[in-house]
């Protein structure tokens, strides 16, 4: 009798030493937001669920900052690459229903390159990122002309007359063009349209009302608008539209992704880990995390989705966060402006590490295209001449700066940089299409 008490007292004190945890997270996290509020750092909306049950959720900013229409927790974002793990599900239920066999070679289910590449290419190689495939986004004739890829079809037709960036299962690189692939696949195994698949399989069953394949220039209801903050701190809608593909695309709000989540819950399909998704003026964060905490942010404004996660897991491991502080392309281009080149460079570090970023190309090249976006070609091109100095191995930093001096209209240096490319990505053809075009 007396263990049986004590048993009982332990298991009440483990319960509310549980939920007292699930409040102190909750209201760290409020704290947090309430930091972004005030400084008007983030637009979009945060929920944080425990086991399926919401223990935070608001929404900051605006769908449009142009007629001051707030967000809700009903708003409608595009997720970008979270649209991935629906791709992943959805080629995981059609093993399980044995339509495919994630060993099948990818020839079996879409004839798009000979037999000695695609029998040496499979399903499992496409989900992990390990079949050689490159990144469709790069591509010029997709950035040319997005609205004509509103098929899966279409993609393929791409994608198919890209070379291998190396031997399929020999190494792994994140890759947008794979995953489409995995959409082809998806389409043949099911005779249905990936965008059908998804309604069948996933919103429907899911009781995901407010969840949509969106195509360019659809409307819909309820949906932000993807915004930039310039370099002087003002926010605007960016207005920039691009193609869905089984990559990324899905519009959905906080609540479906709730309900998204906890369907993976009740399945072999999960696991704890941090999604991102991230495109122009767009910003998504699904987290799942032990004990069953789940984070999900939604954002119009992009990279901030990804700040609030990196301050969220210190909230977790019980660390210190740095405060929010103004966007990164401020202080970048503070610097820029007053010290040059030789300033960012020397400070390039402290600046990522205080917004737990990463050392790598891709925060410079991403504030080069801010910086051509804006008009400011010089300043563009001596962003990413520093960038190709810091990460000389990289292709994508001689592509981007060529890029620039294209722009500029000064067309022996653009050629010198895409024989950079070259010099390291033999393989790539639109530097070899752009020497091409640029020497005639």
């Amino acid at each position: 009798m007396i263990k049986s008490k004590f048993f009982l007292i332990l298991l009440v004190t483990i319960f509310f030493l549980k939920n007292s945890l699930a409040d102190n997270y909750a209201d760290k996290l409020s704290e947090l937001m309430n930091q972004y509020d005030k400084s008007q750092l983030f637009s979009g909306v945060v929920l944080l669920a425990k086991d399926g049950n919401i223990l935070y959720e608001k929404s900051f900013g605006f769908a449009d900052w142009e007629s001051k229409v707030p967000n809700n927790n009903q708003t409608l974002f595009n997720t970008a690459s979270i649209t991935k793990m629906f791709t992943m599900v959805m080629i995981k239920q059609l093993e399980s229903e044995s339509k495919l066999n994630l060993a099948d070679p990818l020839n079996k289910y879409v004839q798009m390159y000979p037999d000695e590449t695609g029998s040496k290419i499979t399903i499992k190689m496409l989900l992990e990122m390990k079949a050689g495939l490159g990144d469709y986004l790069m591509h010029p004739e997709y950035n040319r002309n997005m609205a004509k890829f509103t098929t899966v079809d279409a993609y393929i037709e791409l994608i198919k007359n890209e070379p291998l960036l190396f031997e399929p299962g020999t190494r792994m690189e994140y890759s947008n063009s794979g995953y489409v692939v995995l959409g082809a696949v998806i389409e043949k195994a099911t005779g249905k349209s990936y965008a059908q698949n998804l309604k069948d399989r996933i919103f429907n069953p899911l009781g995901m009302k407010n969840s949509y394949f969106r195509q360019m220039n659809d409307k819909l209801e309820n949906c932000a608008i993807s915004a930039n903050v310039d370099f002087s701190g003002g926010k605007h809608n960016m207005l920039r539209e691009a193609s869905p593909s089984p990559a990324g695309g899905i519009f959905t709000n906080v609540e479906d992704l709730l309900k998204f989540d906890a369907y993976l819950k009740q399945t072999k399909y999960y696991y704890t880990g941090v999604r991102a998704g991230g495109t122009p003026g767009w910003n998504a964060i699904y987290g799942q995390y032990k004990d069953g905490y789940t984070l999900i942010i939604l954002s119009n404004f992009a990279r901030m989705a990804e700040e609030v996660e990196s301050r969220f897991s210190k909230i977790l491991k019980n660390e210190n966060y740095r405060e929010p502080a103004e966007p990164m392309a401020m202080s970048l281009y503070k610097i820029l402006k007053s010290e040059g080149a030789d300033g960012l460079k020397n400070n390039l570090k402290n600046i990522l590490e205080e917004n737990n970023l990463e050392y790598n190309d891709m925060h410079l090249n991403e504030f080069g295209y801010q910086l051509m976006q804006s008009g400011d070609l010089d300043m563009a091109i001596v962003v990413f001449k520093l960038n190709s100095e810091l990460f000389p191995d990289i292709a994508n930093t001689y592509d981007s700066l060529a890029e620039a001096y294209m722009s500029k209209g000064s067309n022996e240096l653009a050629i010198e940089n895409y024989k950079k490319v070259l010099a390291i990505r033999p393989q790539n053809e639109n530097a070899k299409k752009m020497i091409e075009q640029l020497s005639k």
